[in-house]
């Protein structure tokens, strides 16, 4: 009699279990506030800084789907259209990323580079907050054709890089504190890839 009580008590508690993690996908378990607002939405710590509790939270966090980071990914940008799209590519580590290439419809020559990864998970977190921390020193380096600086820009530490001679600007920085982003121009200036950036925060916004 004991053991059938007993049985019957584990029988019910397994099915109290199966109940309370059928309706948990995985798409439950992501910060609902981040998928919905977008990469760029929200309020940006000026300081770039990611504290113990944040790092803590965004590593429990899950990356997101390779067909969510598609839908996020604006396929046009300005007079640029998307030419190639890489997702995937940083699963086998754990993280979440994309690459997406801009160039004119008539012209090639024009061209964008924009790489995306997700912070979110244990490696993208301790990912992210090492390369939070590689920003926030200022720095600058002027050379003959071009210069590289770390400085802040609109409540964001910002990496800059410009070459002359190679036609091409660089900017880095990282968003919200999860999402770290890598623009490249080629036969762009520099002006011109943050009003791409710009429009890149309205399309992912």
């Amino acid at each position: 009699m004991i053991f059938k009580i007993r049985f019957g008590l584990v029988f019910l508690f397994v099915l109290f279990l199966f109940a309370c993690g059928k309706g948990r996908s995985p798409m439950s378990l992501e910060n609902p506030q981040i998928l919905k607002a977008g990469p760029f939405s929200g309020k940006s710590d000026s300081s770039g800084k990611v504290g113990k509790s944040s790092s803590q939270e965004l590593s429990s966090e899950i990356p997101m789907s390779n067909e969510q980071m598609k839908e996020w990914i604006p396929e046009k940008v300005g007079d640029l259209e998307q030419r190639k799209l890489i997702v995937g590519h940083k699963k086998g580590m754990g993280m979440s990323g994309a690459i997406s290439t801009y160039s004119e419809k008539i012209s090639e020559g024009r061209q964008v580079s924009m790489e995306v990864l997700d912070g979110a998970g244990a490696t993208g977190a301790v990912m992210i907050n090492s390369i939070i921390q590689k920003l926030m020193p200022d720095y600058e380096e002027k050379k003959a054709n071009g210069y590289s600086k770390i400085y802040e820009r609109e409540g964001m530490r910002v990496w800059e890089k410009l070459n002359l001679s190679d036609d091409y600007a660089e900017i880095e920085f990282v968003s919200r504190g999860r999402f770290h982003f890598i623009f490249k121009g080629y036969q762009i200036s520099l002006e011109e890839l943050w009003v791409f950036i710009a429009e890149v925060k309205e399309e992912m916004s």
